[in-house]
């Protein structure tokens, strides 16, 4: 096989064995198990940053991962405006530990900013499928339905681009004010306006629960169920109004139950990306916290029912 078939061979994910946990009590016996694939577990690459590539997917085998959330954007692991020749190789370093790149995090927020579509060209032929796009923030003093219907069409021309290459792009939900995103009902409506499919949501279940505690998060995660391409995951707890972000399983996140209610309403099975939000004392902490989050997610986090070996 040629080294520029290598590069874009999708590679077989290792898939480990996963637990069974249910949404809301027991999930009833008399339903069909879902035929879906199980998600792939990775990490942001953010965290990593400190490290190189091929030290980042050594490290990254070693803990247990499936594979790597890329940063393709300034200041990331592949800088935008050397996509062409830096993604390929990366993927490739990353591949070679037995690792995949299911997903590429970028800032880009229209058509036009450079390098969108050299990113989305140059990553759908290396093989990867979804691509976490930047955010919108809402103005001050223009109405929001206006503001929502200049930001979808923004995000329609972005998803053309994105559908011709097969790539499916995930815009993240951020709590906090002015954040579009952070209600999830206008991603909805967003989503609803003649959007091509290969516009979703790269969803966080952690943002998600900030903004509603008590549980209107499951209706919205009900709605948007169909256009979830990918999911972010970290946890917290409340100190007041605020999140303090922990370690995984260690907040007031329930995974079991947020994963179950999209594999029950949609058959997800994107691309999973771990979040690490709070502080270490090291990288030697933190890499021991990226170990006891993929135990977690092996043991307790992702449900198995329904889920078959990809």
């Amino acid at each position: 096989m040629s080294a520029m078939d290598r590069r874009y061979f999708l590679g077989s994910m290792t898939l480990a064995t996963l637990a069974p946990n249910a949404f809301c009590g027991a999930v009833s016996s008399e339903k069909k198990p879902s035929k879906n694939t199980r998600p792939p577990l990775c990490i942001f690459s953010k965290h990593l940053q400190f490290m190189s590539v091929p030290e980042m997917a050594k490290a990254c085998r070693s803990l247990g991962l499936d594979g790597i959330d890329l940063t393709v954007r300034d200041g990331g692991h592949v800088a935008t405006e050397e996509v062409v020749e830096a993604l390929p190789l990366a993927v490739d370093q990353i591949r070679a530990e037995g690792l995949e790149v299911p997903m590429i995090t970028t800032l880009f927020c229209s058509s036009s900013d450079p390098g969108f579509s050299e990113v989305v060209a140059t990553a759908a032929q290396c093989g990867i499928s979804f691509m976490r796009i930047g955010n919108h923030k809402y103005r001050r003093g223009e109405a929001i339905q206006s503001q929502l219907k200049s930001i979808s069409e923004e995000l329609r021309a972005m998803a053309h681009i994105a559908e011709v290459h097969g790539m499916r792009m995930g815009y993240h939900n951020h709590s906090g004010i002015n954040n579009v995103g952070a209600p999830m009902w206008d991603l909805y409506q967003i989503f609803e306006d003649n959007q091509p499919m290969s516009l979703g949501s790269n969803l966080d279940a952690a943002h998600a629960l900030v903004e509603s505690p008590l549980g209107n998060w499951r209706i919205a995660a009900r709605l948007l169920a169909p256009r979830v391409h990918m999911v972010s995951l970290k946890d917290f707890t409340f100190t007041g109004n605020y999140p303090q972000w922990t370690s995984l399983g260690k907040g007031v996140l329930n995974v079991p139950a947020f994963l179950a209610l999209l594999r029950e309403e949609a058959d997800f099975s994107g691309p999973i990306s771990l979040h690490f939000e709070h502080k270490t004392a090291n990288a030697e902490a933190l890499l021991k916290e990226i170990g006891q989050a993929v135990a977690y997610m092996r043991t307790t986090g992702l449900p198995e029912s329904g889920y078959v070996q990809g």
